[in-house]
């Protein structure tokens, strides 16, 4: 699958066993540019995004191999039971949803957010995600 599904709170344990950072949980390779999808159940716009993303993600690594990595995060909701949103718009800063970013490995600085958008044109995520791309070989191409 191009794009991989994580749940919410699967990434919670995770995190909390290596006590990093969710940018430098999600970013960990050098070189790579990374597009983290925030979505919840019920979330009308993020059923609309999924087809449109899947094909921006499949273009991508067409273009770019594996310069680029999709990761879709997955927050369980009901009306009953609004705790998890409630931790991911804490862990993430985020609001809406769905809510994207571009992530990028620095050198110095670990992980940094690149680009935030809620419910973008896919065209305006693909440009952004070109730039992040250069940017992200630029950055590893210093390294050597």
């Amino acid at each position: 699958m191009i794009i991989d599904v994580v749940e919410f709170s699967r990434l919670e344990k995770e995190l909390s066993s290596t006590h990093k950072q969710p940018v430098d949980f999600l970013a960990p390779t050098l070189g790579k540019a990374y597009v983290i999808t925030i979505t919840r159940d019920g979330c009308s716009a993020c059923e609309k995004q999924k087809p449109k993303l899947n094909e921006l993600a499949a273009n991508a690594v067409k273009k770019h191999g594996d310069k680029v990595v999709f990761t879709r995060i997955h927050i369980n909701y009901s009306s009953d039971s609004v705790e998890e949103s409630l931790r991911s718009k804490t862990m993430f800063k985020h609001y809406f949803y769905p809510t994207n970013l571009i992530l990028l490995r620095t050198v110095d600085r670990g992980a940094i957010e690149y680009y935030r958008n809620v419910v973008p044109e896919m065209k305006e995520l693909d440009k952004n995600l070109q730039h992040a791309v250069e940017v992200a070989t630029m950055l590893a191409e210093q390294t050597n």
